[in-house]
């Protein structure tokens, strides 16, 4: 995976014969994202990527952008998101599939959208109007529904070793495994928000940041050469 800092690549596999005419509307000419390049996050692979384009603040929508026979697009897509949700300021991914794209339909659904809403004839074909189906992910759906996050809280209680302060608990493993993701990525402060979001309505104590270190209980948290580190403070 590798972060688009030009248009040229996406607007390639958009233009290609065999992808044109499925992300194109009636009508369309030659399909240019150097207009809205500057307020979007464009995420290349092999045989294509994705470009997540803001909404609003912390929304985006995710256009899919593949040659045919492209391998591996779930994968893909699961690094896609995972990187969206820890490594900017994503908090909901929204995303429109035409009916006469079902295979994008099942891959939104697959990695976890929701139908919103559906409109018919909501997308121009040079073969006529067709309907189309909204869908949206959330950060807390993403996460709470992430076994990969609950590892990784599982793996940062065991670092806390003797000086854990609760019972196993899966949710809470998932939304410390978010927090670290998140850290590792580069957004620590991020990271804290949306534990300490959830921790308030759980009922689990928030942490405090600064200067780049988290604080709860008596332990600190922090990272250096993109590794976790966890110490408890002398009392």
């Amino acid at each position: 995976m590798r972060v688009a800092q030009t248009p040229e690549f996406l607007e390639s596999v958009a233009n290609h014969p065999s992808v044109f005419p499925a992300v194109s509307r009636k009508g369309q000419g030659c399909i240019d994202l150097s207009g809205v390049w500057h307020k979007c996050i464009g995420l290349e692979f092999e045989g294509g990527g994705w470009l997540f384009d803001r909404l609003d603040m912390g929304r985006y929508e995710v256009h899919t952008l593949f040659l045919p026979k492209s391998r591996h697009t779930r994968e893909k897509a699961a690094q896609a998101k995972r990187y969206l949700f820890t490594a900017t300021d994503a908090l909901e991914l929204v995303t429109r599939v035409p009916d006469d794209l079902p295979h994008a339909l099942a891959l939104a659904r697959h990695m976890g959208f929701k139908d919103a809403f559906r409109r018919d004839n909501a997308w121009s074909r040079d073969s006529g109007d067709v309907g189309m189906t909204y869908l949206r992910l959330t950060i807390d759906e993403w996460a709470q529904d992430s076994d990969e996050l609950q590892s990784i809280g599982q793996d940062f209680h065991d670092k806390l070793g003797e000086h854990q302060t609760h019972d196993e608990d899966p949710v809470h493993d998932r939304y410390v495994g978010l927090g670290v993701a998140c850290a590792l990525a580069g957004q620590p402060e991020k990271g804290v928000w949306l534990y300490n979001k959830w921790a308030r309505f759980a009922g689990y104590q928030e942490m405090e940041f600064s200067d780049g270190v988290a604080r709860f209980d008596n332990t600190e948290v922090f990272v250096i050469n993109n590794e976790l580190q966890v110490r408890t403070i002398c009392q």
